[in-house]
């Protein structure tokens, strides 16, 4: 009776534990799953070149490495985007070293690493940095469709004493004419990178932030956008819809695999507010920037990088609710100013 009872005892041990088992690996074909089910837009399938640059459509999917142009070499031709590695520390003879940028095929796709080692202090901007820098291609400052496809690595880990800190991914900053003084701090536009809470997460700060000791002090930024749910080892898309000012007629919309990442308020997902210094085109940055070091290297990759005019010049399709926002209709009625005091109106005489 008694070895009856322990065996008993031993098989019900031996089930637990082996639907534990089965729980985890589901857990992990389940997560293998929704990594294997990423989100594309089809965007980089519309364009049959590696890259393009007229007209003020840029497209760069990175089968080669981005060659640098200096702004001497480029006066007279601002309506062209040019490509600068002043952002990059590891560089010689304008070009990177020690892999801080390289291209990769992982028989895929083809995408470009952007990696930050330790010690990786920028001596002449400051922070630590491995960016490419996109310059010009809108001196009329005209509204501006971007699209890029991002990843962070399995392998990215930070110290203990960096959980909590965020680290620049994508930025619009301005430029300041030298010898000016310096008013404002960073970019008017910052996608940034944080860990914390056990959670990774995407954030989005737009606005001018002023310098304390200058004409904007108290002017700051704020977080407009956030998502916790980033997975390391994935793919994601962002679209960006920006319309440049120096009031508040400026604003931002930001769609994250194809769904509003700025709040939809059943109108649009717009975030108004100046994204403006001056009249000199903001540059835009991609890959890490940060204030802090780490002991491990870390990278991050893109797979594409689109910057267009319009929303049609982007997708080849005419800009929709459905389109954009993936509902049939907005708030049709507020074409009809009356139609609202009608309604209120029945309402009260029933």
């Amino acid at each position: 009776m008694l070895y009856m009872k322990n065996t008993n005892i031993i098989l019900i041990i031996l089930i637990i534990f082996n639907s534990s088992c089965i729980k985890s690996q589901d857990d992990d074909k389940n997560k293998q799953d929704l990594i294997e089910e990423e989100y594309y837009s089809g965007v980089n399938k519309r364009f049959e070149k590696s890259f393009i640059n007229r007209n003020g459509l840029f497209f760069d999917d990175f089968e080669i490495l981005p060659t640098h142009i200096g702004p001497k070499r480029h006066e007279g031709r601002e309506k062209l985007t040019r490509y600068s590695y002043h952002s990059v520390v590891e560089k010689e003879n304008r070009g990177p070293k020690n892999n801080s940028v390289q291209l990769i095929d992982d028989n895929k796709t083809n995408y470009i690493s952007l990696k930050l080692s330790p010690k990786q202090l920028h001596k002449k901007i400051n922070g630590y940095r491995s960016e490419l820098t996109i310059h010009n291609g809108n001196p009329e400052l005209e509204e501006e469709w971007y699209e890029w496809r991002f990843m962070i690595p399995e392998e990215y880990e930070l110290d203990e004493e960096n959980i909590g800190r965020e680290v620049s991914i994508v930025q619009y900053h301005y430029v300041r004419p030298k010898g000016e003084e310096r008013v404002l701090k960073g970019p008017t536009i910052n996608f940034t990178y944080l860990e914390q809470y056990g959670k990774n997460m995407l954030l989005l700060r737009y606005g001018i932030k002023g310098q304390d000791h200058a004409k904007y002090k108290g002017f700051d930024w704020k977080v407009v956008a956030l998502d916790d749910t980033i997975e390391k080892g994935k793919w994601y898309t962002l679209r960006v819809n920006i319309k440049w000012s120096l009031t508040n007629q400026g604003y931002i919309a930001s769609w994250l695999n194809g769904k509003p990442f700025t709040v939809f308020n059943g109108v649009d997902n717009k975030v108004y507010g100046a994204n403006l210094y001056n009249n000199i085109e903001n540059t835009f940055k991609f890959g890490y920037y940060r204030y802090w070091d780490n002991s491990k290297p870390t990278s991050i990759y893109f797979d594409y990088i689109v910057k267009t005019r319009t929303f049609e010049d982007l997708t080849g399709e005419s800009p929709s609710m459905e389109a954009l926002y993936g509902v049939q209709q907005d708030y049709q009625y507020l074409n009809d100013k009356d139609k609202p005091l009608r309604e209120i109106k029945e309402r009260q005489q029933n």
